[in-house]
């Protein structure tokens, strides 16, 4: 059995399609599909359902997968152990973000990236917590920040930061002061995220604890939309703290603060719970404890 052939296996599970899993793989269709009958024929068991096109993976094949993507993330491990006893921590870091964690983020990985220059990092934005847990669990991702409603026992997390809700509005024309009371917004035409977005939820309960619904005009599914809708000058957006500068009205926005109650939002870095930790994670980790520090 070669890793290339669980690679080429893993590629077509998420893809669900042989040929663009074979462009994933940089090789040909026919090689990654003849790769696949070998494992096939050396386990003993069909792994792939085969029609006119890929069909989904059999009982067999989706038992196969979760040892797949521990034994390629294992090989991974060992050769960043290896760099990292040599002094080195090379490859790519991947980490899966919330909308309303896109500027953590950020500062997350220059954090990383200043004490280990040498590696490469890989932020996939717009997912939800449940899908950040999700790439954790299946070895897709080495690190997430997300909610930390979608925490569960086999994910360690710490808490690194706690935003607050904002308003903001076009830098002229906007009808909003300094404050604005969160009751009031049931009454303005706003634009926040979809329903399904954590931060969105936890919007919803603050305004149904003061006795109100919110009827959003516009919903998106990223943080960047938001103020780019708020800038055309027909909406208000409500966007996390963090998401928008010192200066608003470099980006085109003012902004204002959410009153009665104020609606905060912890933000939590996650890792698998495994042992021994992979670099990349404890790499990760390490950056979010000495941000969470400096706020204290």
């Amino acid at each position: 059995m070669l890793l290339t052939q669980l690679e080429y296996f893993v590629a077509v599970s998420r893809e669900e399609h042989f040929g663009r899993a074979a462009a994933a793989c940089f090789i040909s269709a026919s090689a990654l599909s003849e790769a696949i009958r070998k494992l096939e024929t050396e386990l003993g068991v069909p792994l792939v359902r085969r029609g006119r096109a890929y069909e989904g993976l059999t009982p067999e094949g989706e038992a196969v997968l979760v040892w797949a993507r521990r034994m390629i993330a294992d090989h991974r491990a060992l050769k960043d152990e290896v760099q990292s006893a040599l002094g080195r921590m090379t490859g790519v870091v991947r980490v899966g973000v919330i909308p309303s964690g896109v500027s953590l983020a950020a500062r997350l990985l220059a954090e990383v990236c200043a004490v280990h220059p040498e590696l490469r990092v890989r932020l996939i934005s717009g997912m939800t917590s449940e899908q950040v847990v999700a790439g954790l669990r299946s070895f897709e991702l080495d690190a997430g920040l997300l909610h930390p409603a979608a925490v569960a026992d086999d994910i360690r997390h710490i808490l690194v930061e706690t935003d607050r809700l904002v308003v903001v509005g076009a830098s002229k024309g906007a009808a909003i002061g300094d404050r604005i009371e969160l009751a009031d917004l049931a009454s303005r035409d706003v634009c926040v995220l979809e329903p399904g977005m954590r931060a969105r939820q936890i919007l919803d309960e603050a305004m149904a604890g003061v006795g109100v619904r919110l009827r959003p005009v516009v919903e998106a599914d990223s943080v960047e939309a938001l103020l780019a809708l708020a800038r055309t000058g027909d909406w208000v957006s409500v966007v996390p703290r963090s998401a928008v500068p010192t200066d608003a009205a470099s980006i085109g926005v003012k902004m204002a603060e959410i009153a009665n109650p104020e609606v905060r939002m912890p933000i939590v870095l996650a890792t698998l719970s495994e042992e021994p930790r992979p670099p990349l994670s404890l790499a990760v980790d390490a950056a979010a404890q000495r941000l969470a520090g400096r706020k204290k």
